[in-house]
């Protein structure tokens, strides 16, 4: 008997802390932050609580490790893609093209959403999040720059092409082409 009970415990796929964090961003998207809760994860990914306290001392760590989870991969790791693989004018068409990029988009902006919604009424997210949008804005008003936009115009256009990348994601998939055409004309001068 014993055997088979540490057969079982072999068998049981050991988990870190980024499969704890991916389960509980998919659980944010899915019941807002109130829904985040260990016992409830810990059951979908097939494991004990205890394994959730290997990982991290308790939910607030959980919430914090998901933040920055949500930090790096919605916006570092994207900025370092584009700066490793296209010219200036190439990521601000990218950019602006994002929030119609199929289906991981769409997953994307319901955890982004998700998120913004645990702002309204969390001070740690609602810093995350300003820290994240002047991040986004930054990186879009220095790519303007890059491409010959004045220093003022830049900003102005950068808040403005951020706002569209927001509002963009809500937009019904037919109406995509006509939106993201005019904006990439008013924005970076882009010809269609």
């Amino acid at each position: 008997m014993a055997k088979n009970s540490t057969a079982t415990k072999r068998d049981t796929p050991r988990l870190d802390s980024q499969a704890w964090i991916a389960a509980a961003l998919e659980m944010l998207e899915a019941h807002g932050i109130n829904g985040v809760r260990v016992e409830l994860i810990a059951r979908n990914l097939g494991v004990t609580k205890g394994s959730f306290y290997w990982h991290f001392k308790d939910r607030d760590a959980l919430h914090s490790a998901m933040l920055e989870s949500w930090r790096r991969r919605a916006t570092l790791s994207l900025i370092e893609r584009l700066d490793r693989d296209l010219p200036p004018r190439e990521r601000l068409l990218t950019l602006l093209r994002l929030p119609f990029a199929g289906p991981r988009s769409d997953q994307a902006a319901a955890v982004e959403l998700a998120v913004r919604l645990w702002g309204r009424h969390d001070a740690r997210a609602l810093a995350a999040l300003r820290e994240v949008d002047q991040l986004r804005t930054e990186y879009i008003a220095q790519l303007l720059r890059q491409c010959g936009v004045s220093e003022h115009e830049a900003r102005s256009r950068a808040i403005l092409a951020y706002a569209y990348m927001r509002v963009g994601q809500l937009l019904i998939e037919g109406e995509a082409p006509d939106v993201v055409t005019l904006c990439e004309q008013l924005l970076i001068g882009a010809t269609p």
